[in-house]
């Protein structure tokens, strides 16, 4: 019994890897190039073209998310703050699709584990899947409602902020606010606000200039970083799941839940219905269900479900709760079935389309990659190397990012001659144009008083 219990558990963890392995220089790619893109593109600026529900403001919405990270967590995180910041609740919606479902990292996922129909597929359907939601978010989240939720996102917004050319962080009700690319910019003095709109391009940087600096790359590693720190707990569940989904439950249980052996139209609506079901029990979000579709597909789920479920890791429990907190019960739960009969939508007309085509694959479940060498070597081994090799670079950036983070700068309180960091000086002025840190609002006093006396 324990030998048989040992057994099943190896096979699990051997399948768990595989795919893993399989998948790994799709994952390493696809967060480097989400991380790059995030770093040189400004959310204030994505705003300006997400203000009304207008076709031009869900094409740049969609644009948008495709530059995204394919976090699920993640970009209700950053759609929150897109829609507080004045998008308008349509584009906001197709940002957040797009943003988890039309993203480049999950694209290379699926091809590495899937195989290009199902890449295809995904990209195809996940614009079905926008202009549903769109539809459906017009008729049923009134605006005046979706108004009254970003007035109250504004007034519960974080009271702590910093100043941008001291960084001194300080309460949002104490500090002086400017209006600068559609975001409150916050500054804890008139010096410091002046020097601002002496010159915002001091202490803002266009991604032209980003991307040709190394501090900008530093920027990309960074948020590369905290992508996959955030993914990573999901990720590895999804694989987890997969591999021990693909050893323990037996084809006919798939069969018997999912509706499998059948391709008539009703096997087709079921199965696109159910499809997204299976993440209300699977638990993963994210890039983290991709392997467990791999075992739905090798056991024999139907095109269409797979899809389907490829989209569902919007209505995972997890998320439910999230819409529900920042939206309301009322407009949550809406939420929750606009995405839902969207990604069912999207499943049913991507398995139709693609059987006119005659682009559903054949085989279930088998290495993309299989047969092919390349000078005698696996292409997935060379790929990983490759990209570990780059990522291990990224790495490099990131630590040199934290040895020069303006927040770890020492500097010297001038008054009491104290050593401390940006980070942890809690005030602090603008002098002839220079900035001085100190360790208390007593030490900033004295300094005012007499500011020559002590330099």
């Amino acid at each position: 019994m324990t030998s048989s219990i040992l057994s099943t558990v190896g096979d699990a963890l051997w399948t768990t890897g595989y795919f893993l392995w399989q998948s790994l220089w799709a994952l390493l790619f696809g967060f480097m190039l989400s991380g790059a893109i995030q770093a040189f593109v400004s959310k204030e600026g994505m705003v300006n073209y997400m203000g009304d529900g207008s076709p031009r403001s869900i094409f740049y919405a969609s644009a948008f998310g495709f530059a995204s990270t394919s976090c699920s967590f993640g970009d209700i995180a950053a759609t929150k703050t897109l829609f507080k910041k004045g998008a308008h609740i349509i584009p906001a919606v197709a940002f957040l699709i797009a943003s988890t479902n039309f993203v480049i990292a999950l694209t290379f996922l699926i091809w590495a584990l899937l195989g290009w129909e199902f890449a295809l597929a995904q990209a195809v359907g996940a614009p079905i899947m926008i202009v549903t939601a769109v539809i459906l978010t017009h008729f049923l989240i009134p605006y005046d409602k979706a108004a009254e939720v970003r007035d109250r996102l504004v007034r519960e917004e974080q009271p702590v902020v910093t100043d941008p050319v001291c960084k001194m962080r300080m309460n949002r009700e104490n500090a002086l606010a400017v209006e600068f690319k559609n975001e409150a910019v916050h500054f804890c003095s008139d010096q410091c606000k002046s020097l601002f709109e002496q010159n915002p391009d001091t202490h803002t940087t266009s991604w032209r200039e980003k991307i040709s600096s190394l501090n900008g790359w530093v920027e990309a590693a960074n948020q590369t970083r905290r992508d996959v720190k955030m993914l990573g707990k999901p990720l590895l569940a999804g694989f987890f799941i997969a591999g021990f989904a693909a050893t323990v439950i037996p084809d006919w249980a798939w069969a018997a839940f999912f509706g499998a052996g059948g391709e008539g139209f009703t096997e087709v609506l079921y199965s696109s219905a159910v499809g997204p079901l299976v993440s209300l029990v699977a638990f993963v979000g994210s890039m983290g269900n991709i392997p467990l579709a791999a075992v739905l597909w090798g056991s024999g789920f139907l095109f269409a479900g797979v899809i389907a479920y490829i989209y569902a890791d919007l209505i995972v429990p997890q998320l439910i709760h999230i819409y529900r907190q920042i939206f309301g019960a009322k407009i949550g739960n809406r939420l929750t079935l606009i995405l839902y009969i969207s990604m069912a939508t999207a499943g049913f007309t991507v398995y139709y389309l693609f059987a006119t085509l005659d682009l559903i694959p054949e085989a279930a479940v088998a290495d993309p990659g299989a047969g092919i060498t390349v000078f005698g070597v696996d292409p997935i081994f060379i790929m990983n190397v490759l990209f570990i090799l780059i990522g291990l670079g990224f790495v490099g950036l990131v630590l040199r990012g934290r040895k020069a983070a303006p927040g770890d700068q020492d500097v010297e309180d001038p008054v009491t001659g104290t050593e401390l960091t940006v980070k942890n000086a809690d005030y602090c002025t603008v002098y002839d144009e220079s900035i001085y840190y100190f360790e208390s609002d007593n030490s900033r006093e004295q300094f005012l008083q007499s500011p020559e006396s002590y330099l």
